[in-house]
């Protein structure tokens, strides 16, 4: 008999002399897998002792205030014969009662793994720090990020030639061209082609996980992460529908008002503080004078912070110098009014500086003056800066993780030290060791069965409403979407279907309108059927290289109104490569015919990532046994899920593995290796 010693949040609990922790091991399981396991127990029950009792905080008294949240796991670790044999998480599942009293407390324990998505609950990508990926929004930047990285973050934003508005076209003709979408340059004072605000950047996933590792304070161990073809691997910032500034209703966050001079008027913090005076009245009268130095339009703005919270309390629109009146409400006393200034809604950019002046007066007549302050020829300058974190999808961090698991074939391992290994199956099952355990195994009973198999196996993207994307579901797809996969069997089982959290998008090679001559570049475009700005799910993709050097080149029209040419970008695609024979690695599940190429590129997630596994699974050879046996301590302890078992000269792998650590005894459910 195995001594086995449960720690809970660092104290060794107590446990009924007869109860035994029975532990589930299992990676991925044929009966379901689409999902990634760790280690899991069997419920068992824990004595309500004084020292049980103080580790789940008297749980059976309700009336107890901040007592132990059963909604969180626990940290805990397992020691068998005072070696640590697995860590992990407790969690509390209820408690019995006797003759009135607290009897036991019902607990199960789960792996390392579990706790991952414990620690991000339910943060979303917007509540990581990416800040050293933030930048100032500007023609040089964005440039820089359509055929280079935008600088100053270490080669992880880019800016891909993705439409987040327009329905983009090529048509370089000399006469009739000057319409909306059309991208083709002609000439500086020709203003259409790429609008510098349809622009969004794009982050490296590989920079995602990394801020993750940063804010989670863990360690992604994974070749695959470290690998040059996922670093290749970006995701597009597309929060909102349309532009990321312009149109965008408080897009743009305001800037408060640096005064110079003033009378009664805080020129430290730049507020002034409501009197009682004034506080009697509950309102005030506030002149203003607003001269442009550069722009001619921007939203002037009075703040009012009270109690630590800020509100803006009102609102004056801005259209060339202007003098005016406005007043202001609710005012009580203590209250901080500062005030700040913003673009329009509509503004695309450029510069904007203003020079301010302010009078705060009584409500009613004679208007006697209260504070003044003046910026005194200081120009109040409002830069836009890109805040990555606030252009991020609308994901939670569990299912950017779930959706890169569901694209590789993932299993997660848990090392120690808060590290975790992400790699993909086969990856993982090749790293393991064969255990000869045939001593240790009832050869003389046990079952082989058939596998349970499905009669449809799907690998699909969230599906898209994206124009190009929805045209060739509802078209060459016969109703599955580009980069899909679909297999239908004459089985009677049920459907498998591994969904990612991603969406696909579907490239364009757009054709020259003028002679018919594809152009050497591929484009995005996040609009609807209705050629309407569309959001969708997070899209992913890569950006392998960069173009040939265009002869059909691309007009991008800056901040100050004039085209410049383009003559080279960032290749938006789902390959690895530029060119057909160069590409090995694709993130369409399926075969398809790329865009770019015009070849039906292999090497997709299915071929790469899953196609032994559901190969095996299929295979006429294929049986599902059945084992019992006891495991002596030093077996248990070496033993992991990738390893084979070897049982009379035949190879095992393990699909789960009930192992009672007190006994020792185990019951395998093992796949003969095909």
């Amino acid at each position: 008999m195995n001594k086995v010693d449960l720690y809970i949040d660092g104290t060794r609990a107590d446990a009924f002399n007869d109860e035994s922790i029975t532990l589930n091991l299992s990676v991925q399981n044929i009966q379901d897998i689409g999902k990634v396991f760790g280690e899991f127990s069997q419920t068992f029950s824990l004595p309500a002792t004084k020292v049980n009792n103080g580790i789940f905080s008297h749980y059976y008294n309700v009336d107890i205030v901040g007592g132990f949240d059963a909604n969180v796991r626990v940290d805990a670790f397992i020691e068998v014969n005072t070696i640590l044999f697995r860590e992990g998480v407790i969690e509390l599942e209820g408690l019995q009662f006797k003759n009135g009293e607290p009897y036991s407390y019902n607990v199960t324990f789960y792996g390392k793994t579990a706790s991952l998505k414990d620690q991000f609950g339910e943060d979303q990508l917007t509540d990581l720090d990416l800040s050293s990926y933030d930048h100032t929004y500007n023609d040089l930047n964005i440039k820089n990020g359509l055929d280079s990285y935008v600088g100053g973050t270490s080669n992880n934003i880019i800016y891909p030639l993705i439409s987040s508005a327009e329905d983009w076209y090529y048509n370089s003709q000399n006469t009739g061209h000057e319409t909306d979408g059309n991208i083709s340059f002609h000439s500086s004072a020709h203003a259409h082609g790429v609008f510098y605000y349809d622009l969004k950047p794009a982050i490296k996933l590989k920079a995602i996980l990394d801020a993750i590792e940063a804010d989670y304070g863990v360690t992604f161990n994974s070749d695959l992460f470290d690998s040059t073809d996922f670093g290749k691997l970006f995701m597009w910032c597309h929060r909102k529908e349309g532009y990321m500034f312009k149109d965008q209703r408080d897009s743009y966050p305001s800037k408060r008002i640096n005064f110079i001079a003033g009378t009664n008027f805080n020129l430290t913090r730049d507020y002034y503080e409501v009197t009682s005076t004034i506080a009697t009245y509950g309102y005030m009268r506030i002149d203003f004078t607003i001269n442009f130095i550069s722009g001619n339009e921007c939203e002037f703005y009075a703040v009012r912070e009270r109690g630590g919270v800020t509100e803006k309390i009102a609102t004056q629109q801005i259209t060339n110098n202007t003098t005016g009146i406005f007043f202001i409400y609710d005012l009580q006393e203590g209250d901080l009014i500062y005030f700040e200034f913003a673009p329009k809604p509509n503004w695309g950019g450029g510069s904007l500086e203003i020079e301010c002046n302010v009078e705060g007066k009584l409500p009613t007549v004679p208007f006697t003056s209260q504070f003044d302050a003046q910026t005194s020829g200081t120009l109040q300058v409002f830069t836009t800066e890109v805040v990555i974190a606030d252009q991020m999808p609308e994901q939670k961090i569990i299912d950017f993780i779930t959706g890169l698991v569901k694209m590789f074939n993932l299993v997660i391992i848990y090392e120690g030290n808060n590290t975790y290994k992400l790699e993909p199956l086969d990856d993982w099952y090749a790293e393991g060791s064969t255990i000869d355990v045939t001593r240790y195994i009832d050869t003389t009973e046990f079952s082989a069965n058939r596998a349970e198999l499905y009669k449809r196996i799907e690998f699909a993207y969230q599906e898209t409403e994206a124009v190009v994307g929805e045209i060739f579901r509802n078209t060459s797809g016969g109703g599955v979407g580009y980069g899909d996969l679909r297999a239908d069997f004459t089985f009677d089982g049920g459907d498998f279907t591994i969904e990612s959290t991603f969406e696909h998008m579907l490239f364009e090679r757009l054709v020259d309108g003028d002679d018919a001559i594809q152009t050497e570049f591929a484009v995005g475009k996040a609009i609807d059927k209705e050629l309407k700005p569309y959001i969708g799910a997070p899209f992913v993709f890569y950006a392998p290289a960069l173009t040939p050097t265009l002869t059909k080149t691309v007009a991008y029209v800056n901040t100050g109104g004039t085209s410049d040419e383009i003559d080279q970008f960032w290749l938006v695609s789902n390959c690895n490569d530029l060119a057909s024979e160069d590409i090995t690695k694709t993130i369409n599940y399926g075969t398809e015919i790329d865009p770019y190429t015009g070849s039906n590129q292999t090497g997709g997630l299915y071929e790469t990532y899953w196609q032994d596994y559901v190969t095996d699974l299929y295979s006429t050879a294929r049986r599902v046994y059945q084992f019992k046996g006891v495991f002596p301590s030093d077996v248990m302890y070496k033993l992991k899920v990738n390893d084979k078992l070897t049982i009379v000269d035949r190879d095992y792998i393990i699909n789960n593995a009930t192992l009672d650590l007190t006994t020792g005894q185990v019951t395998l459910e093992l796949l003969n290796d095909v």
